[in-house]
């Protein structure tokens, strides 16, 4: 099935609570990108859940075991999609929640730590109103690890990756003003460790050692027990608050 034709004549996306294919979820955070440079909207968000599967960036593509990787995590249920944006391999289910966002930013010194923190200044906005304390940090063991994991207490909350593309010709007046992805997935579920099994096990058989350590995670779950629907609930909150944030980007 097509995805739906995305509307860009408001600012933001909205958010879903469809399951997306991961090649669905992906074709619509490009979508959002490529409208930032086109300069059709100056940012926006969308904010998704993604079927079981595992996503990897095109770097994986280039091992010699990857096709067969790839086949034998087919036929576990674990199709792989490949990313435009880097990092690592990322499980997804619809126990998570992706959040992507897109806007404008100049290259310059420290760009790569600002446009990160475009994004998860938010999400740590959001994590303490819910009486979480979170930063961002490496996290060694945990899935596509990188500098800006939203983490607690040690454990990843939250795993990032982003893609800069530059402005089409007239869209802005500088020629150092590039459109920006940031994307983000967030770990909702209580139980995970189904996911980083999966992840481990396409590794072994890419002929690459397993890393993936279950104690390195934390979910909401986890951290907010007891809530009947925070799954929606949190996709509702970050909605709310993305509409708000993207009006001052």
């Amino acid at each position: 099935m097509n995805a739906p034709a995305v509307d860009f004549d408001a600012p933001r996306i909205h958010p879903t609570q469809e399951i997306l294919s991961p090649s669905e979820g992906l074709e619509r955070e490009m979508a959002l990108l490529s409208a930032v440079s086109r300069g059709e909207v100056r940012a926006g968000f969308l904010i998704w859940r993604c079927s079981q599967s595992l996503v990897v960036p095109q770097r994986l593509t280039r091992r010699p075991q990857y096709a067969m990787a790839a086949g034998r995590m087919i036929l576990d249920g674990w199709p792989v999609q490949v990313r435009a944006t880097g990092g690592d391999l990322t499980p997804q289910s619809p126990g998570l929640i992706n959040v992507a966002l897109a806007f404008r930013s100049k290259r310059h010194k420290g760009a790569i730590h600002d446009s990160y923190m475009t994004l998860c200044r938010p999400l740590i906005e959001h994590l303490a109103g819910q009486g979480i304390e979170s930063h961002c940090a490496s996290v060694n063991g945990a899935f596509c690890d990188g500098d800006y994991n939203v983490v607690v207490e040690g454990r990843k909350l939250a795993g990032t990756a982003q893609r800069w593309r530059r402005l089409e010709s007239g869209v802005s007046e500088s020629d150092n003003e590039f459109a920006v992805l940031s994307h983000a997935v967030v770990l909702c579920e209580a139980e995970l460790d189904w996911l980083w099994q999966a992840g481990n096990a396409f590794y072994h058989h890419c002929g690459m050692a397993p890393f993936i350590r279950a104690e390195r995670h934390v979910s909401l779950a986890e951290l907010l027990p007891g809530r009947s629907n925070l799954l929606g609930e949190t996709i509702e909150q970050l909605e709310a608050r993305f509409s708000r944030y993207v009006e001052t980007l």
